[in-house]
Order: structure tokens, then sequence, then C-alpha cells
């Protein structure tokens, strides 16, 4: 007793330094470290760590649970017998019975089911809790993929039916460490059209690959727009980061035709690559030889193996004209090629655009757009996914609404189980079920103005479903979720009808503000004629917008700076790529852009701010500069600039990186590369000052030097020391009484399950399945 009271003072005392307590916490704070990756390719065999793949520490919880592995293997790869997966996962059991495990009693009999390619490869009978390793042998008639995209996928179930029988629960904890050893054979890549993004892109690689889109030396602008639209139709296909980029033909080094898949876009004439080329169509004198005369006016679209490494793929997206060039982009754009005799060379007679105008249809069901209804099952996270038309006088509506109608299973746990309903990728509304919507139910949901995109826009329903485990020999039952084909879409004209009305710009809004028409039609690149690494950035900016808008067919738009039609000033928005003395018209709007820039130096004069730094000679910086255009106020104009090439690479790299564009804010910013500083036309402070040292300042306007800040002093040596030693003291005290409190409270514990009677029931803890399924 004397011992707590004396430790009661002690504790009251150091509380007083509670800052100490403040550091322990920050200094405890630490990030999770992945474990050590490693993938080795040997003689035609690979080694992979499942966390190569992405593949993160699971549970598995019984009575039932599983979890998969998945990945592409090259697209010159092919697996032969002798595969093996060598597994690694630990075992623990937990529960009032779990003492008799081991025992002549024994009640528990649970197994895991490894299936690959959704052939069985073992059954383990987990008896022996633990650490295990096991080496298991890949079914060679199991090496071929079964999905749709080309993935090879390992599947690990637990089935566990003890658990309902006793109160035990098994707790299998798959390892990232686990590995797959997978002999290969080498073989031509797989040349088919219809299988795009393959193979110049593959989900869960193996072996991350490379892309380059390649334009003329001296390209036409409209062979630069279809390379743009080939770019932003990728990133809709491929929907995440990878190497993919654009260059030049004269940048194609031996190195880089080694290593690299090419995409090639614009007429044969303008690349001298192509004779050494096998493909389907061939090109001999820069003229494709035996082109049917009926497709003499056709795009272009044709692959073949790379003749400079018989692992890589070429291909041609072009044609006769400048028009059948924009045809064949467009139609790779899309994502969807149709094949006939060779699925590796496809003609394109014609592309149907986004109308201009779309008519306004109020009221529609899922059924009247071709839709059936559609049942969602299974365990974890399905989604379905629907397409509808909305034209511009629907975009502003405040009264556009869902109703969404839906039934389900009975089997579903009501307490872990929702769903949510997105429009273009933004969530408007989520749900949980319920005993009452097992019938067909009803939720309206409001679709927030501003939401609603011109032209196609996706609606995307996604459940997560856990099931109510059932403990009958049969297993468990899939969850479902149907919807119904009677889900009403209602879209009134919206009553502002002002589409002149200047935007409220913030370049956190971004690429938001690129956003208003689903096929990007009103977006158009403006960049110098002769400026290839303004193109490269706008090829990167094309793909990641493609990313974010998932447009059907993208319609970018790409005009010169120094010819810029007068229709693109009034009906686009524009991004506006390149240094301020290479782009004519940037002069024309100088005077109207938040930092002005001096067009002979390349550098924001920032003559609105109240201190103006001169930038020291040979310091690079990136500009981001945001304005309603001149020309349409309904319409943003986006300049990104630098006062070098280094400097206009860092103003790509702001849009590009997450990191540095989530730091976005205002109208005008200014980087350095690693940091950010932002401002708005109304600012009185310089955004270029916080990032680079001044070579001399001019003060527009003095700022009153008198602080009314009292004096600080400076704290004694000895306080630091004290506080640490305080702090350390306060942690043992604590944790003495934790370690004394948590020992009691076992031995309550221990007695209350002696003196108890066993019990039938599952011990499925909810969250743990949820973060479970959260991993598939």
């Amino acid at each position: 007793m004397k011992n707590k009271i004396f430790a009661i003072i002690i504790l009251a005392g150091l509380l007083l330094g509670n800052f100490a307590h403040a550091s322990a916490w920050t200094w405890s704070e630490s990030g999770t470290q992945k474990p050590d990756a490693f993938i080795e390719i040997g003689a035609n065999e690979a080694m992979v760590a499942f966390s190569d793949l992405g593949f993160q520490e699971t549970s598995l919880v019984s009575p039932f649970d599983s979890t998969r592995v998945l990945f592409s293997i090259p697209a010159n790869w092919r697996l032969v017998a002798g595969g093996e997966v060598q597994l690694e996962y630990d075992l623990s059991l937990t529960g009032a019975d779990a003492g008799l495990v081991g025992t002549d009693q024994n009640p528990y009999g649970g197994s895991l089911l490894v299936t690959f390619n959704d052939e069985l490869v073992s059954t383990i009978s987990l008896k022996e809790l633990g650490t295990h390793t096991l080496t298991l042998s890949l079914p060679a008639s199991a090496l071929a993929s079964v999905r749709q995209d080309g993935r090879h996928q390992l599947t690990i179930s637990l089935n566990a039916q003890s658990s309902c029988l006793y109160n035990i629960r098994a707790i299998v904890v798959i390892k990232p460490t686990s590995t797959f050893k997978l002999p290969f054979e080498v073989s031509s890549p797989e040349l088919n059209l219809s299988r795009l993004p393959a193979p110049f892109h593959l989900r869960n690689a193996l072996v991350p690959d490379r892309t380059l889109v390649v334009v003329p030396n001296e390209p036409d602008v409209k062979e630069l727009q279809a390379a743009i639209n080939v770019m932003s139709g990728f990133g809709s296909l491929v929907g995440e980061s990878f190497d993919f980029g654009l260059a030049t033909a004269a940048e194609l080094t031996d190195d880089v035709l080694a290593d690299t898949n090419l995409i090639f876009v614009g007429r044969p004439e303008q690349f001298d690559q192509l004779a050494n080329v096998q493909f389907p169509l061939a090109v001999e004198g820069k003229k494709f030889v035996n082109l049917p005369a009926e497709s003499e006016t056709d795009g272009v679209i044709q692959m073949a193996v790379s003749p400079w490494n018989e692992s890589k793929v070429a291909m041609l997206v072009g044609g006769n004209s400048i028009e059948a060039v924009t045809r064949a982009a467009q139609a790779v754009s899309s994502g969807r090629i149709l094949i006939y005799e060779d699925p590796a060379l496809a003609y394109v007679a014609d592309v149907q655009l986004l109308s201009e105008t779309l008519p306004v249809v109020q009221d529609f069901t899922l059924q009247s757009l071709g839709y059936a209804s559609q049942t969602l099952t299974g365990i974890g996270l399905n989604s379905a996914q629907y397409l509808f038309n909305a034209s511009k006088e629907q975009l502003s509506s405040e009264d556009a609404l869902i109703d969404l109608k839906y039934f389900h299973s009975g089997l579903i746990d009501y307490g872990f189980s929702s769903f949510t309903v997105e429009l273009n990728n933004q969530i408007i509304a989520s749900g949980a079920f319920s005993k009452e919507s097992e019938q067909l139910t009803t939720l309206p949901v409001k679709i927030p103005p501003g939401m609603l995109r011109f032209g196609e826009n996706r609606l995307t329903v996604s459940a997560r479903m856990l099931t109510t485990t059932s403990c009958d020999v049969t297993g468990f039952s899939n969850p479902w979720l149907t919807i119904s084909d009677q889900t009403n879409i209602h879209l009134p004209a919206g009553t502002d009808t002002n589409s002149t009305a200047p935007l409220l710009l913030d370049l956190k809004q971004y690429p938001d503000l690129f956003m208003s028409h689903s096929d990007l039609g009103d977006v158009a690149f403006v960049f110098p004629k002769s400026a290839p690494a303004t193109w490269k950035i706008a090829g990167q900016l094309a793909y990641s917008l493609g990313r974010v808008a998932n447009p059907l067919i993208s319609n970018l738009e790409v005009v010169y700076a120094d010819e810029i039609p007068q229709q693109v000033l009034d009906q686009k928005s524009l991004i506006v790529i390149g240094k301020s003395s290479t782009v004519p018209f940037l002069s024309q709007i100088n005077d109207q852009l938040p930092a002005p820039f001096d067009l002979e130096t390349d550098t924001a004069s920032e003559s609105n701010m109240q201190v103006v730094y001169r930038i020291p000679k040979g310091m690079s910086v990136g500009y981001l500069e945001l304005l309603n255009s001149p020309y349409n106020t309904a319409k943003p104009i986006l300049v990104l600039a630098g006062n070098s090439d280094e400097g206009l690479v860092m103003a790509g790299d702001t849009l590009l990186v997450n990191a540095l564009r989530a730091q976005l804010t205002g109208v005008f910013a200014v980087t350095n590369g690693s940091q950010i500083a932002t401002g708005s036309a109304s600012s009185v402070f310089s955004a270029v000052g916080t990032l680079v040292p001044p070579e001399q300042s001019i003060v527009t306007t003095p700022v009153p030097a008198v602080s009314t800040a009292p004096p600080t002093l400076a704290p004694p040596a000895w306080l630091l020391p004290l506080l640490i030693a305080s702090g350390i003291a306060v942690l043992l005290i604590v944790g003495l009484v934790a370690l004394n409190a948590f020992s009691r409270k076992r031995e309550m514990q221990t007695r209350s399950l002696n003196l108890g009677n066993k019990s039938n029931g599952n011990s499925h803890a909810g969250s743990e399945e949820d973060e479970t399924t959260s991993k598939r």
C-alpha cells in the first residue's frame, strides 16, 4: 500500500511536466515497414515473393475465409511444368476449447484449400500450431489463365467448420514472404488488338515494362493531336501509373529501340524505322504495300513483334492521310478494337464522336438504357456500372435524382456489409443493408449540381458483402445483391441557363475544371510548334486526364501557339505549356494573368505582390497560373511555364505528382521541384520569396517593423534533462500499474472460463473479417 501511495505522489508531481509526455508520443510514432522484396529471374525460371505482387500479410479467420494472389507474366513468356508455390503461414487457435487440440479429444479439423487458375493444388490439414512452410507443386494442367484479363490467380481458402461445433477460433496468417517458382519458356508475344492495353501494359506484372508513343520529328499538328489522344486513351484503359511516355522518332536510339515497346502515330512516310517491322500490312518505301482499295482512306492499326527485341511489340496507328491517322488514334483511345481474320490488323472507316448537342430526356430507367437487372454475388467487393447521357441543359439541375431499386440475400451480415453509389468516380451516397431491404427497396439519391458531365456519365453501385456464417455441411452460401432494371434516373433541365458565367477558379480543382465533357472534347493543348519537351509534358497530362475522365473515345484537341483558331479560343478550355518567350499567345493575355510574365526573361513579374524578388541567375522554377478565358469566361485557361526547360518540367510535375498537386491552391503557384508556394490574384505576399533566395529584393509597400510581441526568455539548461527524466519515470510507473492490472484481469478471466459451460456457435469477429475482405 505504501508503495502505491509513493508511486501516486511521484506520478502527480511528474505530471506537471506534461511537455515530456507530448514528446514521448511524438517519438513513439513509426511507419510500417514492408518486407524486403525480391524477384530473381534466371535461365527460364522466376522466383517471385508475394510481396512483389502487392500482397500484404493477410489473416484468414474461421470458420470460412479466403484470399488470392494475382499476377501477369511478360507477354513473351509461357508457363511450363515444374512450377511451385512455397506457402508460409502461421496458425493460432483461441477460445475455450482450444486447449483440447492435440489431445485425444482433438475436436479441431480445419483445412486450407489451395487452387491455381481454378484447379486444386493441395488441401492442407491444420493440426499443428505455429509457423509452417510448405512447398506445393503447381499442376501442369493449371498453367493457362482462366481470367478474361489474362492474369494468373492463386486462391487460398480456409474451411474450418469445427469452429461452429466447438468454442474454437482459428486464425491463419498468410505471409507475404511466400514465393512462387515459375519455370517458363520464351515465345513470341501474343498480337491481338482486341486485348488492349495488353501487351503494352499487364496488370500485376512480374516484370515492369516500358512503352513509348512515337511522333514524327516534325509532325503535323493533327498527328500530334492523334498521339495525345492515344496517350489519353491508354490512361483510361490502364487506370494506373506506369512507364508510358512520348518521344520523337529522332530520339529512338539503339538502346531505346531494344528496351521499349513502341507505338508509332502518324503517316508511314514520317518514320524510317517502319521498314524494319514485319507488319501484317507491310510498309516499304514509306508506303503501305497491298493496302485494299476500299481501305485507301481508312485508319490503319497493326501490331508486330519488335525487330529490335523479340520480347517487345511495335504498333502503328496510322493511315495515308491526316484524317485517317486521326480516326485510327480515336479507335485506339476507345480500347475496343474489332478484329476479323487477322487479330493484329484493323481498318477504321469512321468514328462517331460525341455530338455537340444531346436531347433532354428527363426520366428513364436502366431497362430503357438496355440494361437488365443485375445480381452481384460473392463475399467481398463487387460492383456494377451503367452509362447514361446528360445534355448541357441538364448539367446545372438542382433536382436531379436517382431512385435506386434493389433487394438482397438474407444471409448478409448486416453489421459489416454496406454499399456505395458513385457518379463519375465520386461517391454520392452510401447505405447499409437491413432485414427490411431484403424485399424490393427504393433509395432516393440526389445528384449534387456540377457532378454531371456533358455526354456519357458513369453510375457505379459497389457492394462490400459479408455473410452471416452458416455451419451446415454445405459450407457458406454466397451473399447477393440485385439492382433492378426499374431503377429510375430523373434529370430535369436546369433553371440557370447562363452558361457564360465566370468560373470560381482554384488550382486545387485540377483536373475537375477540365472534366465538363465526358470525352474531354472541350479541352485544347496549346504549345510551341518545335518544342518536343512541351509535347512530352502534354502527353503525360493527357494520360492523367484520360485516367480520371475515363472517356469512351478521347477527343482532346492540339493547336500550335502561333496559330490558334478563333473557334478554339471561343469554345475550349486551354492548357498552355511553354516558356512565355516561346508562346506568342501568352503576350495576348499577359496583362490578365495573376502574375504577368517578363517575356524576355521568362519570369513571372509578380507586379501586384507586396514584396517582389528577383530570381538568381541559374535558378530554375516552374509556374502555374489559372484565369478565366477572356474569350469565354465560362472556360478556364491553365498556363504551365518556367524560366528554363527544367522549370517547365517542374511545372508539369506539380500536376502529375500527387504529393505536389495536393499542395496547390489559389490561382498562382511557383515551384522549385520539391516545394510549392501559392497565391491568389489579390495576395500581397510574394510566392517566389519563400522558395528562392533573393539576389535583390524590392519592397514596393513597406511593412511596419514595430512589433508588440513580448520578449521571450531562453529556458534554463537544466529544464530539458529534467523533463526527459520525468517522462521516463512516468512511463515506468504507468507500465508497472498496467502490468499489475492486466495480471489481475487475466486471473479473473481464467476463473470465469473454468466455471462456465462450453457453448456452440461461431467466434467470427466482424472487424477482423471486414479487414480481411478489404484486402482481397
